[in-house]
């Protein structure tokens, strides 16, 4: 088996037999081709290489897109470079259909602040390309769009922080059968709040049942996501694998209901590193996981001890 083959196979994983299958060819090819990875000596690469150097088995310049994470507190962003464009939207497609539908549906996207290098606002394109109605579209400001009586089922996206914002002002009722997806952020300039009260306040302000609202979880270092359908827990497609790890010693897996690191194994990550440490804190609650939180700075000593070594 080739990457080439499994480029057009990843998505068709039915197994975990054959995801491991998979993942062995992908490290195999990752560590001789990624410069990086091939000088870590670990499993999991932490997600902060992403911001000072090139994680790439391929010239840099023969990427077809660049996305760039979002840029706060004045810290270098990460910088991911896709090779195949038509990976991402294989991942990004088939996740949606698989949890939404086929559709088609009203998608909306509220996301301001976010730069159009992010992987987040090519996932909405690539959403309302394939699934969204006439009436899908991105906004800003602080009305909400119109929308009509018989237009396909809403799904709204946006960003945690400005989703609250927007819920604040008057008239944002929502459809009945809407379906709003908060894509993480959860700290605003106001406080930190837990996802359970962003959801209820969402609910309250935009007038819908609280477990219509959704939680989608991507990064800028992964071309895979996860979605929360109404809860608390995450659940990864068949191509990515969601483990948890102790911060200090990243090779220890830690068992169901522990919190530690999140460690992700994205099969749609084949051409940079499918293997990634993230920096954020979590569980495992059966075949899913739930997010608690960004893990502090000082914390993260252990795997930047890992990230420094030759």
């Amino acid at each position: 088996m080739t990457i080439a083959d499994i480029a057009t196979r990843f998505t068709e994983i039915h197994s975990p037999h054959e995801f491991q299958e998979f993942e062995d060819v992908v490290e195999v090819y990752q560590r001789e081709h990624c410069q990086v990875y091939r000088r870590f000596g670990y499993k999991y690469l932490p997600v902060e290489a992403f911001k000072h150097t090139d994680v790439v088995t391929f010239p840099p310049t023969d990427a077809e897109k660049v996305f760039l994470s979002s840029s706060t507190g004045g810290k270098d962003r990460s910088r991911h470079y896709v090779r195949y464009a038509s990976i991402y939207e294989a991942s990004v497609t088939t996740l949606f259909a698989s949890v939404f539908g086929q559709g088609p549906f009203t998608i909306w996207a509220y996301l301001p602040d976010y730069a159009q290098e992010s992987s987040l606002v090519s996932m909405m394109k690539i959403l309302m390309h394939h699934y969204g109605g006439d009436q899908s579209q991105f906004f800003l400001g602080n009305a909400l769009p119109n929308i009509t009586l018989d237009a396909p089922p809403l799904v709204f996206f946006g960003a945690a922080f400005g989703l609250l914002d927007l819920a604040a002002n008057d008239d944002t009722f929502l459809p009945d059968s809407a379906r709003i997806v908060e894509t993480g952020g959860m700290k605003t300039h106001r406080r930190e709040i837990t996802r359970r009260e962003l959801h209820v306040q969402l609910a309250e302000g935009f007038g819908i049942p609280v477990h219509q609202v959704w939680s989608e979880y991507g990064m800028c270092e992964l071309l895979s996501q996860a979605y929360a359908q109404g809860g608390p827990i995450y659940y990864p497609p068949p191509w990515m694998r969601v483990e948890v790890v102790d911060p200090e010693d990243p090779n220890h897996l830690l068992p169901e209901g522990r919190q530690g690191l999140l460690a992700v194994t994205d099969l749609a990550n084949l051409y940079t590193v499918s293997n990634l440490l993230t920096e954020d804190l979590g569980v495992k609650r059966g075949d899913g996981f739930e997010v608690l939180g960004r893990q502090s700075g000082t914390a993260l000593r252990g795997c930047n001890f890992l990230l420094d070594q030759p």
